[in-house]
């Protein structure tokens, strides 16, 4: 009896308040107002989940966002000037990069073309933070695409607007002077490579008549790299299109000017008419290496209608931009062999 009585005692001072506490916190109201009960479940989950590691998203590739520089840009199958051509795109195509190989991008645009490009001929936009699979041994990332376009860092550039003042040069069919387009031209090319790093001066800043000599003494005087000469041709046959450029020394000029015409022709999408020997006065009395060109007829009607666009000066810029690093680089090669 003793024992009995001792043993309620124990029940009711340590054991009742424990099933008090468990009551409270595990007892609930059912819909009919009746009490029920749970079963208490929390820890076990919470040591489930805690040893459910949620897996990561892996991703192939990375969505660098560009966009095209030039008008007719190929895509091909494979990253190779070698490779079929299986599609083409056009300034402005808003594009997405995969992968990047060698100065080669695939990409794919919003309406789902896919192939491989030249990274020469886009700019980037932005890029998430995603890391890329590589290929190849190749990176794909901002920098990787953009140490393809390599500095001119160093290099001093004389960039000659033809005519001025009261030499206006030729007459567009819309009435423009030659004079305007060639100053409107080296001044977006101006930016293009002072951009890139290079040291840019202009024969002329203003409409203001310079005298030829005084041209290219200035690219002598200043020890320039290269001198180019902007121009608009015309011709008696309006049917007569496309872009030219002339050298004096074969040696010294020829390759500079071949350089940034094929550049030119690509980005601009106009004919080429090819590089040419000429005795003209800017090239015979310079001693630097040179060029002339003549991007374009203001006398053809398609011509004239493409080249006095703010478009197409930029798209000359870009052409000067990649024929002087074409042209840098084959000398460099030259002197290393």
């Amino acid at each position: 009896m003793k024992y009995g009585k001792l043993i309620k005692i124990l029940v009711i001072v340590f054991v009742l308040p424990f099933l008090i506490i468990i009551s409270q916190k595990y007892q609930i109201k059912v819909i009919n107002s009746q009490t029920g009960w749970r079963i208490n479940v929390d820890a076990k989950q919470a040591k489930i989940k805690s040893q459910i590691k949620t897996p990561k998203r892996m991703t192939a590739t990375n969505t660098i966002k560009a966009m095209v520089e030039v008008n007719g840009l190929n895509v091909r199958k494979q990253p190779s000037l070698s490779s079929s051509v299986i599609g083409i795109l056009n300034a402005g195509t808003k594009i997405t990069i995969n992968e990047e190989q060698s100065g080669w991008a695939k990409v794919e645009t919003s309406s789902g073309e896919m192939g491989w490009i030249n990274t020469n001929y886009i700019s980037i936009e932005t890029a998430t933070n995603h890391k890329t699979q590589p290929v190849s041994g190749s990176t794909t990332s901002n920098e990787s695409i953009q140490n393809n376009l390599e500095s001119l860092k160093g290099k001093t550039i004389v960039l000659d607007p033809g005519h001025g003042g009261n030499d206006v040069g030729t007459t567009s069919i819309v009435g423009t002077y030659e004079k305007t387009l060639t100053l409107a031209t080296a001044q977006v090319v101006e930016q293009k490579l002072e951009k890139a790093g290079a040291n840019v001066i202009m024969t002329r800043t203003n409409d203001t008549f310079i005298p030829l000599e005084q041209r290219a003494g200035l690219s002598n005087k200043n020890h320039a790299d290269a001198f180019i000469s902007f121009h608009y041709n015309c011709f008696n046959a309006p049917s007569i299109n496309g872009v030219t450029d002339f050298y004096y020394q074969n040696s010294k000029d020829s390759a500079l000017a071949t350089d940034l015409l094929n550049k030119i022709v690509k980005t601009t999408g106009l004919n080429n008419d090819g590089t040419k020997f000429d005795d003209l006065d800017v090239l015979r009395n310079n001693s630097r290496p040179c060029t002339l060109i003549e991007l374009g007829y203001l006398s053809n009607k398609q011509d004239d209608s493409i080249v006095e666009t703010s478009a197409y000066r930029d798209q000359v810029a870009q052409g000067v931009y990649l024929g002087l690093l074409d042209y840098f680089s084959s000398q460099k090669q030259d002197r290393l062999s």
